[in-house]
């Protein structure tokens, strides 16, 4: 019985992978569709904003779910992949080829890996991959997530939702101090890439050459046979759908000026949200201080270089 439990949530991770980001294209389109609409009053000077905008914000919301699949490896194992089939190490994948060498030939159209890093590093402070130059690494983003979303939670429990209020403008602040004009324009780019990768793992021909049950299943058998070590992939997932339903209820609360989204029940998808974001953080950082426990002494840890007081909910 524990077998099929245990398949049956790696398969609903693959389809909840494909939910969210369809979730994430709603968002996108909402934004684009928002930005198109101030497009057409043409050149009016609008004063600076202090916070980010609900536009904005959207972007950022699936490009923080954009951001999670990556740590998972989804579209590295694509890329990869990829390169295994022209490399000749895998053959006769039917009706999959066709993808395959779509994702391909679109290689150099898309924003490559080092881009993807460097705009979550700036986001969300992503701990792996090169810093943006411009930017850096957004080192607060974290801890004030964390914070509003510790305020959520007590604000459902009947506290007053002013801290929340407040937690929630520090965030949009964060943001607004650090996106720019671009993110629309590379969130589209990236969640095209992300639901391209996905089609391509997650297709039979695929599994079946890797000897994969599930989409995950194929990650971690690209990830064996390129010697890395294999990820919490559902966690990731997990974590970055629930900081999307997060970044996407700010956008809403940012939207609507007169605070009437700001009191929070029980049946308030963020409340949810927001416990499954802190609860799948805690459950990465405890994987990772494994994973870095049974590592060679004096080996190069790799691991996060913002950890602090953050981790310390882990332990």
């Amino acid at each position: 019985m524990t077998m099929l439990v245990h398949a049956f949530a790696e398969q609903a991770g693959a389809q909840s992978a494909e939910s969210a980001l369809k979730d994430a294209e709603r968002l996108l389109l909402s934004a684009e569709s928002h930005a198109q609409m101030l497009a057409e009053f043409g050149g009016i000077a609008l004063p600076p904003t202090a916070r980010a905008e609900p536009i904005q914000l959207r972007a950022v919301a699936s490009l923080y779910l954009a951001s999670t699949l990556e740590a998972a490896g989804l579209i590295q194992a694509a890329d990869d992949f990829t390169r295994m089939v022209r490399s000749g190490m895998v053959r006769d994948l039917g009706e999959a080829t066709a993808l395959v060498v779509e994702f391909w030939e679109a290689r150099n159209e898309r924003a490559g890996e080092a881009e993807r890093l460097a705009l979550f590093g700036r986001l969300f402070g992503a701990p792996a991959g090169p810093v943006d130059a411009s930017g850096g690494l957004n080192e607060a983003f974290e801890e004030l997530l964390l914070d509003l979303c510790d305020t959520i939670v007590k604000a459902a429990d009947g506290q007053s939702p002013a801290r929340m209020r407040m937690a929630a403008e520090r965030v949009a602040e964060n943001i607004g101090e650090v996106a720019n004009d671009m993110v629309l324009m590379m969130a589209r780019d990236i969640i095209s890439s992300l639901s391209q990768a996905i089609a391509i793992l997650n297709h039979p021909a695929v599994r079946a050459a890797l000897t994969a049950r599930t989409m995950w299943d194929a990650v971690a058998a690209i990830d064996r046979r390129l010697r890395r070590p294999i990820r919490p992939t559902l966690s990731h997932l997990r974590r970055g759908r629930a900081g999307m339903v997060v970044l996407a209820w700010l956008a809403d609360l940012v939207e609507r000026s007169d605070g009437s989204r700001a009191r929070i029940d029980g049946d308030n998808p963020v409340l949810g949200a927001a416990l499954d974001w802190v609860d799948e953080t805690i459950a990465l950082i405890r994987s990772e201080e494994e994973a870095l426990a049974g590592q060679p002494a004096g080996r190069p840890s790799g691991g996060p270089s913002n950890a602090g007081s953050w981790h310390d909910l882990g332990r």
